[in-house]
């Protein structure tokens, strides 16, 4: 391949000497790995998923396309790490084997992660967040700034990493005005922490708490007053052929030219839509590239004259540099291909022909590299972490927000393009006017700006002029992609795959995401949310609640030791107030008035009830509040767990331990139906029965197993104590210091997000009609049965069966019963995949705890972990605190955790009563029954085959009088 061109670097200057998988190679001191390898002709560094060739993409940290291996450090991002003399690159496994002694920890386990108190900060050091931090600085704040890059300056004041960028911006009026901005924050005071990853936030009685994670490790901020300043990403629509080595953003181009003087070889092709695009064909031609064609989506500004005169009466000198930019590529012979996208990009290795469509048809390029660029889409997932009111425009989301920044919690500011894409000078502006603003709230005297608005919307009218111009001849995502289309960047997953499990019945993202793992992987679906909405049929018009992803904690991969802090244990789980949240709008009614069995939740209790019941010819309606698997079932870790966990034993357990050891041979006999079920519907469930570790570490903790054995020995579960020895042999990456376990072989895991799936496809095809997006809202006696009235109408039932979960007291409500069900909203991690490592389930005798390796790779980490309820959007959200317990545990039993980055966590409202189900009919309202459960997914099948016995008066050959509600006296009417 062509090597990209490095600009002849000062001599006096020294170069740096790396290694990449053991071949020497020299780079400008302060280039990153991902410029060094660019500049060497190195362009296929990095791999993905299934092993095909990466390389540079976004250039911005956000893709995680280029990983590498750094002195033994993996999924380090290339872009993001600068060369170091003597430094060790190596291209990534996508699983690697930690045991192999190839591999370090990230960092060291901190013994607390500290929190630092100021008055403001502004996250992202961009032209907005400088202008922000500097006004609030010079108004008397204290003001501190963080920047994931170690330079500020933000992508469109690209600042100079080398000597020799330095020299040849030396002129460069944008880089010039950066330089001055920068100078001027520093000037006024502000403390400015680069290199520095935000990777989570909470809000809190006492304020916010934004998480980071910089080169001395984790610590948390607590500002009194907060300016987002995140900017924005470029997002262009899948392609073929667009993961291929050599293919990048135009922001990822400009980054090297502009901080590395490095410019990428052989004959370019710009694509996309926009003036950025111009700026950097005409920059790439000047430093010596060879850019072949210049391929716009949007009309010949001369083509539309009254959208190009307007723009020129809205800003004359602006309009008349971008026609300059315009002339000068066609005076240096480019064409540029108005009307025009890129089809597909073709190629064995690399780029080597640009298939291009037109008005003429279609177009084939001879290229080596391509350029993306255009579509540019707000980086505001901190913003909605912390639950800032945004609405939908254009498909995308836009924070609400005043003039200044002020968003729907009025100590947040959120200005720039992370609030809505307008361009550098709407956010100078705006940062301008956000941190007078703050400074005010503060109690500060601060000049006002008596010409901020008019300039703001001066600017905005350029912007709205420009794009009007720029406005693409047909729009995005108008012809559907060829099946065999990466969408998901991350899991390599295609447009085929996601069309087919779309087809089947996958009809909302969050289902869609579930089945298929699309937006799971690092990059949070950044760049495959749009197409995965579009191909699920669920329209961006509603608000952030329809059509978008929920961002998770940590917002960008994070090493798991960094946040592992230990924390004090507690018994059983907390208990929370069930959200208050208005049901998902479906205006269209119930196709049926009435029906024999009524099962209200379309978790793993409902539909399993619902498929026996229709294997026995029963006519069934499930009816469910949100999606189907939505809720607990799909938000679980997917355990299989046969043996007591050490909170439901002993002093800590509900209730005693007793409900929880009655229930052990439910939990023995559900796993084997589990099995059974596998094998009759011919589905994977991604079912493995590996056996169950409870780790032990002091003799004190074996006889505690000891007295729990015994109990679940008496209820005929295979479980058994192991010493030091046996232990090691079976799970040899424990960590020594412990000094036996329990063995359970019974146990294992199963991956909730399919095999919910397949028991729902198996009940409709026994008959059974399942309706999404119906909450149910009353439900009234009668002589025949029930009258439920729902949000999509009314319909009767002759018996209804309550598998609504942590929601079942709300439905015994509704009839004067007391269900004593509570939510307990609990979290689990999950960190980035490696080579097998454990292949039990994994748990602690005195510690919450449950792990295990999926069939990916990944390590799912939960057990019990108390999560929060989102203030603003009422679903389960991450606890900071939680996550760091839950990770200090995790690298307590398995110390090679310390070598892997937490790329995701997330939270469910699971369920709490004292340990055991509620199943049967209501002794004081005949026709209603219970169908619920805490250790629900293990217990999902048989309380689902129980309560199909129980509803058709069969003999279940079980005593069910524990589980029956009367254990609560008199029934709780």
């Amino acid at each position: 391949m062509p090597a990209s061109i490095a600009i002849q670097h000062s001599r006096s200057e020294p170069r740096v000497e790396f290694f990449f998988d053991g071949a020497a190679l020299q780079a400008d001191r302060g280039m990153t790995i991902a410029a060094a390898m660019e500049a060497s002709g190195c362009h296929d560094f990095s791999r993905g998923l299934k092993g095909e060739a990466r390389g540079l993409f976004c250039g911005m940290g956000a893709c995680h396309d280029c990983l590498v291996t750094v002195d033994g450090k993996i999924s380090q991002r290339a872009c993001m790490t600068t060369v170091e003399e003597g430094m060790q690159v190596h291209r990534p496994s996508s699983r690697p084997a930690l045991v192999s002694g190839n591999f370090a920890d990230l960092c060291p386990v901190p013994p607390s992660i500290p929190s630092i108190d100021m008055d403001v900060l502004v996250i992202g050091a961009g032209p907005g967040g400088l202008a922000a931090a500097e006004a609030a600085a010079n108004a008397g704040a204290s003001v501190t700034l963080i920047d994931e890059r170690s330079a500020a300056g933000g992508q469109y004041f690209k600042q100079p990493s080398t000597s020799t960028a330095a020299m040849h911006l030396a002129s460069d009026e944008q880089a010039r005005s950066g330089a001055d901005l920068i100078r001027r924050a520093q000037s006024a005071g502000v403390s400015t922490i680069g290199g520095t990853l935000v990777w989570g936030a909470e809000n809190t009685d006492n304020g916010t708490i934004i998480a980071c994670y910089g080169s001395q490790g984790a610590f948390y901020c607590k500002p009194r007053m907060l300016v987002i300043a995140t900017g924005a990403y470029e997002c262009q629509p899948a392609i073929p052929g667009w993961t291929k080595p050599r293919v990048m953003t135009t922001g990822a181009a400009q980054t090297l030219l502009r901080s590395y003087r490095t410019v990428p070889g052989g004959r370019i092709v710009i694509a996309g839509n926009g003036p950025l695009n111009i700026q950097v064909a005409n920059e790439i031609r000047k430093a010596g590239g060879t850019v072949i064609a210049l391929v716009e989506s949007a009309r010949a500004p001369w083509g539309q004259p009254k959208a190009a005169l307007r723009l020129l009466a809205v800003d004359k000198g602006l309009a008349l540099h971008g026609a300059k930019q315009i002339a000068a590529l066609r005076a240096a012979g480019i064409p540029i291909l108005w009307e025009s996208r890129v089809a597909s990009i073709e190629g064995t290795a690399g780029v080597e022909t640009v298939v291009v469509t037109g008005r003429e048809g279609k177009t084939r390029i001879e290229a080596d590299a391509v350029l993306i660029g255009g579509n540019f889409v707000s980086a505001n997932e901190l913003s909605r972490l912390l639950g800032c009111g945004h609405e939908v425009i254009g498909e995308s989301l836009a924070v609400i927000q005043k003039n200044d920044g002020e968003t729907t919690i009025p100590d947040i500011h959120v200005i720039g393009e992370a609030a809505h894409f307008g361009g550098a000078h709407i956010a100078m502006v705006q940062g301008r006017l956000a941190g007078l603003a703050v400074a005010r709230k503060l109690g500060l005297e601060s000049a006002a700006v008596t010409d901020g608005e008019r300039r703001l919307a001066r600017h905005r009218a350029f912007q709205s002029a420009l794009w009007t111009v720029f406005r693409p001849a047909r729009p995005d995502g108008g012809d559907a992609p060829p099946d065999h289309t990466i969408i998901c960047r991350c899991e390599g997953l295609t447009y085929g795959t996601l069309k087919a499990l779309g087809e089947h019945g996958a009809k909302d993202i969050a289902t869609l995401k579930r089945l298929s793992r699309a937006g799971m992987g690092r990059c949070q679906s950044r760049y495959c949310g749009h197409a995965t909405a579009s191909i699920a049929g669920e329209a961006r018009t509603s608000g952030e609640m329809r059509g978008f992803l929920a961002p998770q904690m940590p917002l960008r991969p994070v090493p798991l030791a960094a946040l592992a802090v230990e924390k004090p244990e507690w018994g059983g789980h907390k208990r929370a107030l069930l959200p208050q949240k208005p049901p998902l709008k479906n205006r269209e009614p119930l196709p049926l008035s009435q029906t024999s069995t009524l099962v209200i939740g379309a978790g793993i209790a409902g539909l399993s009830t619902a498929l026996f019941l229709a294997r026995e010819g029963e006519e069934v309606t499930v009816l469910e509040r949100a999606f189907p698997n939505s809720l607990a079932s799909g938000g679980n870790a997917g355990s299989l767990h046969a043996q007591l966990l050490s909170f439901d034993h002993g002093a800590r357990a509900e209730g005693g331990g007793g409900p929880a050891a009655q229930t052990l041979p439910l939990q023995r006999d559900s796993i084997a139906l589990w099995e059974a079920l596998q094998v009759e519907l011919d589905r994977d469930f991604e079912l493995k029965v590996t056996g169950g570790l409870m780790v032990a570490e002091t003799e004190a903790h074996m006889r505690f197993l000891a007295e729990k054995v015994s109990i679940e020995q008496r209820a005929g579960v295979d479980c058994r104590l192991i010493g030091q020895e046996e232990l090691r042999a079976l799970e040899p990456a424990l960590s020594p210091v412990f000094v036996g376990a329990a063995y359970c072989s019974q146990e294992g895991k199963i991956n909730p997000l399919v095999a919910t799936q397949h028991i729902l496809e198996a009940a409709r095809a026994k008959g059974v009609r399942i309706f999404d997006t119906c909450e149910v809202v009353g439900i009234a006696p009668g002589p025949a049965g029930f009258e439920v009235t729902t949000s999509r109408g009314t319909i009767k039932a002759k018996r209804v069966v309550n598998a609504a979960g942590a929601f079942s007291s709300r439905i015994g409500s509704m009839l004067g019963l007391d269900i004593p069900v509570f939510g307990a909203p609990l979290q689990m991690v999950v960190t980035e995949a490696a080579a097998p490592l454990i292949s039990r389930l994994v748990a602690h005798a005195d510690r919450h705890l449950t792990l295990k390796q999926a069939a990916n790779g990944n390590f799912i980490i939960g057990g019990g972990w108390t999560a929060g309820l989102d203030p603003v959007h009422q679903h389960p959200r991450p606890l900071l605190s939680s996550l760091e317990g839950n990770l200090w545990i995790a690298q307590h039993v398995v110390p090679a955790l310390r070598k892997l980055h937490a790329i995701r966590s997330w939270a469910a409202m699971n369920i709490n009563i004292d340990g055991a189900p509620i199943l049967g009919e209501h002794p004081s309202q005949p026709g209603y029954f219970s169908a619920v459960t805490s250790n629900g997914y293990t217990l999902g099948p048989i309380v689902g085959q129980l309560t199909a016995q129980l509803v058709l008066g069969r003999e279940t050959g079980r005593a069910l009088q524990p589980f029956s509600i009367t254990r609560f006296g008199k029934g709780r009417s």
